[in-house]
């Protein structure tokens, strides 16, 4: 038999990979442009940030139940119908409520892209499955890079979305006529992939109601740090630092330019240490680089800052996690998966209300707002310390995950 070619298929979603980073920043991009065409202000543009959480904590628990139910393909169209509906109605409403209507949509559209587009990757390559994820991620990094400078020269929002819009349907009907492989929870990722079950033989293993709880406490903390910085560091520049609009947008390029590279060494490193090492120590840099945005806010600083969360912060940290929490409950990992994914969701939910409470158009107001997310990267600190610690138990009683590999003493 002939083998099914899946490369188109990767193409399209990846191309819309590229539009979704595009979509996660475009109202913190225009934000100027949003607070006008909404007669709000810089609260008002955050709760309708907020929206977007709601509508992926009502979606994301059932989203992948409907992609094994439908198949990718028509789960992907959900997701790209809502992300068109997200960007038209943002960019053509006139007043918040309307805007926060087209938010919820883009929770829909993270909901349904996460459940189907990671599967059908690894269903089209089961052997490549990391590599192939890994540069889902990739695309939006890339796409998230090159933004601002497209902002830069076109200073309508409502022409951007237009764009983007016929740029999804084309990639709607390309991906239609693509082949997807056949669904299949069984599918061999052995060559790529790490994750392999704790033995269970022993008394002294990991336990839900406080490993799993810290590492699902992780996949918030985590998610707010970057999420809640790569929204709001174009305020910081401006209100802040007092910086021009152009050069305040390019802080989101130096974050993405870093996170994009950091997806491909990230990849390399974890496999020469245990992945809750690199969330210690990547949460510790991105701490660092927080405070020092704080205490010292320069340019500079907020350069190497946006360089830094970019990199140990949005760089497949979450990913990590997720790997760590269904090596150690190797049962169930479907429905601990959605526990782990709607911690994301309530992040794009309280990240952007908290903030709203926060911030107003003041220095003191913004700094609030990244003392915040310092706090989020601190936790992230004490949880990976605490699960590290944990492990260590764990070695010493006879089973171990240890960088990848289960071993009995």
């Amino acid at each position: 038999m002939k083998k099914t070619n899946y490369a188109a298929m990767a193409a399209g979603l990846y191309f819309n990979f590229a539009v979704l980073g595009i979509a996660t920043i475009i109202i913190s991009q225009y934000s100027n442009w949003f607070s006008q065409a909404w007669n709000t202000n810089v609260q008002g543009v955050s709760l309708v940030l907020s929206m977007v959480g709601i509508g992926r904590i009502v979606t994301i628990l059932f989203a992948g139940v409907i992609s094994d139910k439908i198949g990718r393909k028509k789960a992907i169209m959900i997701s790209m119908i809502s992300n068109i509906l997200f960007l038209l109605g943002i960019g053509f409403a006139t007043n918040i409520i309307v805007a926060s209507i087209a938010a919820l949509f883009f929770g829909v559209t993270n909901s349904f892209g996460d459940a189907a587009s990671y599967p059908a990757m690894t269903e089209a390559f089961p052997k490549r499955a990391a590599t192939m994820n890994s540069l889902l991620k990739a695309a939006m990094s890339v796409a998230q890079f090159l933004f601002p400078f497209w902002v830069a020269a076109v200073s309508s929002a409502r022409f951007t979305v237009i764009i983007l819009a016929v740029l999804l349907i084309a990639d709607a009907i390309f991906l239609a006529s693509s082949s997807f492989a056949p669904h299949n929870d069984t599918a061999d990722t052995s060559e790529e992939t790490s994750a392999t079950s704790l033995d269970n033989a022993g008394s002294n293993k990991p336990k839900m109601a406080v490993d799993g709880t810290l590492l699902i406490m992780l996949g918030f903390t985590i998610c707010f740090t970057f999420y809640v910085f790569s929204q709001y560091a174009p305020q910081f520049g401006s209100v802040v630092l007092g910086a021009s609009t152009a050069a305040s947008r390019t802080l989101v390029s130096w974050y993405a330019m870093s996170s994009m590279i950091s997806v491909f060494l990230t990849a390399f490193i974890v496999t020469k240490t245990h992945s809750l090492n690199v969330i210690l120590v990547y949460s510790i840099i991105s701490f660092v680089a927080l405070v020092t945005m704080i205490v010292h806010p320069t340019l500079t600083t907020a350069r190497m800052g946006s360089i830094a969360i970019g990199f140990f912060g949005a760089g497949g940290l979450w990913q990590l996690g997720l790997s760590v929490l269904t090596e150690y409950f190797p049962k169930g990992r479907g429905k601990i998966t959605s526990y782990y994914s709607s911690m994301a969701a309530l992040t794009y939910f309280l990240g952007p209300l908290v903030s709203s409470l926060l911030i107003e158009d003041t220095p003191s107001s913004v700094l609030m707002v990244f003392v915040t997310t310092a706090v989020m990267a601190l936790i992230s600190i004490i949880g990976s310390a605490i699960l590290i610690v944990r492990k260590r138990k764990f070695e010493s009683s006879g089973g171990v995950i240890a960088n990848g590999q289960h071993t009995k003493n």
